[in-house]
């Protein structure tokens, strides 16, 4: 009797074990479906780590073990840059009208190599060097492994603003300094793939490309701290806006829209 029921609850933990692996797998299967009719988005690779871009008056949050970090030099930075693959040219920080306008360490981005490809960023956007290194790890961890399997192409190039631009939020010079008047955020309007095909933020053609647009904008979040783009308000209804400015009294909160 005693085996008897030795060997019932030997079985009866196996269901539950079974049990509760199914239920997982069903519950993530669950969380990455896309609705029915359109293609699904394949899972973005991991995210890594969030780089915090050095700004002052940055608390930790509560319970949290205080992080300390350093600003680079330029150096150390551009020497980053070049080791990760990433093609530049130093630049000068211009004048601004509005105070507060300034870049640390300003450069400008011309291309992204990942792996034999070359990712070409079209308008050579001027940004702080920092936040050049964030965006160039996304377009090599995310967006260009991405093409492939979503588009069945390669992404060769991509379409932005101008980077720097010494204004206001959503360009009205009374509001709060825009990411934009420190170097610290880019917009981005359309994808080239190695196929020929463009495909822009506002104006996807069929269900790959708007899974593509649709995975990068979700995984985003890892990298920045601002996704704003169609559907966000009128001012981003062309362009995604990246950017890694702190909000929140801790700096820790996101803008994922």
């Amino acid at each position: 009797m005693a085996r008897l029921k030795a060997m019932m609850r030997t079985t009866i933990s196996r269901e539950l074990v079974r049990c509760t692996v199914e239920v997982a797998l069903v519950l993530a299967l669950s969380g990455v479906a896309t609705s029915a009719g359109a293609l699904d988005a394949p899972t973005p690779p991991r995210r890594p780590a969030f780089q915090t871009i050095p700004l002052p008056e940055a608390k930790p949050a509560v319970g949290a073990k205080p992080q300390q970090v350093e600003p680079h030099p330029p150096e150390d930075c551009m020497a980053n840059l070049g080791a990760a693959g990433v093609a530049f040219e130093p630049a000068e920080a211009p004048a601004g009208a509005l105070d507060g306008c300034a870049i640390e360490a300003p450069v400008r981005l011309l291309s992204v190599t990942v792996g034999v490809r070359r990712v070409a960023l079209n308008a050579k956007p001027l940004l702080g060097c920092a936040f050049a290194l964030q965006f160039s790890d996304y377009v090599k961890n995310l967006l260009a492994p991405l093409g492939p399997g979503t588009m069945g192409a390669s992404l060769v190039a991509i379409d932005t603003g101008p980077g720097y631009e010494c204004r206001g939020r959503n360009h009205d010079n009374g509001a709060k300094l825009s990411a934009h008047a420190k170097g610290l955020a880019l917009d981005v309007g359309a994808f080239v793939f190695s196929d020929g095909r463009k495909i822009a933020v506002d104006a996807q053609p069929d269900p790959q490309s708007t899974a593509y647009v649709k995975a990068l904008r979700t995984a985003a979040c890892g990298w920045f701290t601002t996704i704003l783009g169609p559907g966000s308000d009128p001012y981003h209804a062309s362009h995604l806006h990246f950017d890694v400015e702190r909000h929140g009294s801790n700096g820790s909160y996101r803008i994922c829209q």
